[in-house]
């Protein structure tokens, strides 16, 4: 059987986890000198609380080559003989490189046992749910039958026609954990300015800074109409503790472009301890990533 893997990153919500039977795998993150790991030991929601009271910015760490390489025994040994693992971007993290030194040391035990399994490691190249979807549809893809490289080929497909636009209304979090620098964020602080952002070649990238919280939504419509593909598809909301601006921003592109939204997701501790709980976004169907 065929089984997929990932991280916590994709904020891939346990209901659509356990469903699609989606092994999810938990960051390991640390809260004024408490360990946790993202999405077993808090929700999203409990997390913006505990970012907000936080007394230093919380810190995440890696998933382990050896956490890895059990995980991948362990479904070999309930019978999955495919795995497919997707990580957060390896750009932004080390998970991917682990995953893929697991996999070597994993796929090297089984060949002197002379079984026939295959691993595949796929770098998101993004973060949250723009990969988690694409997750989801993979797994949804292997519990219908369709084979391995169906599957990879739609994973694939789906990683590199989907982009995010986002932003946060309080730069504090991103200024503290270095993602903007002290100058910009006192800038914005100063005259209102905040930054739309996007993931270009698996990092952050600011495209624009606009004047007031006010201009964010616009501006992503706009953003959404230049890049948005013709084939019809819908779009995905995210975000943290902002629902308000959330459901703005869903309610004025379904009204002005005639697409459906997909589903709103919560962003994770992952993306918000390092952006903030006002971070808030949309995932864009394109004809593909530049």
């Amino acid at each position: 059987m065929l089984k997929i893997i990932t991280d916590s990153a994709a904020d891939v919500p346990k209901n659509e986890a356990e469903q699609y039977d989606i092994r999810v795998m938990g960051i390991p993150i640390t809260v004024d000198g408490v360990s946790y790991r993202e999405s077993v030991d808090f929700t999203s929601e409990e997390y913006y609380g505990m970012l907000t009271a936080a007394k230093a910015i919380p810190t995440t760490a890696q998933i382990t080559l050896m956490e890895f390489a059990d995980a991948f025994r362990e479904e070999i040994a309930a019978g999955n003989r495919q795995l497919i693992c997707v990580t957060i971007t390896s750009r932004g993290s080390g998970i991917y490189n682990a995953a893929c030194l697991a996999q070597q040391m994993v796929l090297e035990e089984q060949q002197s046992d002379g079984e026939e399994v295959t691993i595949d490691v796929v770098d998101s190249g993004s973060y949250t749910y723009v990969y988690g979807h694409a997750v989801v549809a993979a797994a949804k893809a292997a519990q219908e039958g369709k084979g391995r490289e169906e599957v990879l080929e739609l994973l694939r497909r789906e990683l590199s026609t989907w982009q995010v636009y986002f932003a946060m209304t309080n730069l504090d979090f991103a200024k503290k954990s270095g993602r903007i620098t002290s100058t910009a964020a006192f800038v914005g602080e100063v005259l209102g300015f905040r930054p739309l952002l996007t993931i270009h070649n698996g990092e952050t990238d600011t495209i624009q800074k606009v004047r007031g919280d006010h201009k964010l939504i616009p501006t992503m419509v706009d953003y959404f109409k230049k890049r948005v593909s013709d084939d019809g598809r819908g779009f995905y909301i995210v975000h943290a503790r902002d629902k308000e601006l959330a459901k703005e921003l869903r309610k004025t592109l379904e009204k002005t472009t005639g697409r459906k939204c997909l589903g709103e997701y919560l962003i994770g501790a992952s993306v918000t301890t390092n952006a903030g709980p006002t971070v808030f976004g949309v995932i864009v169907p394109t004809e593909g990533i530049i």
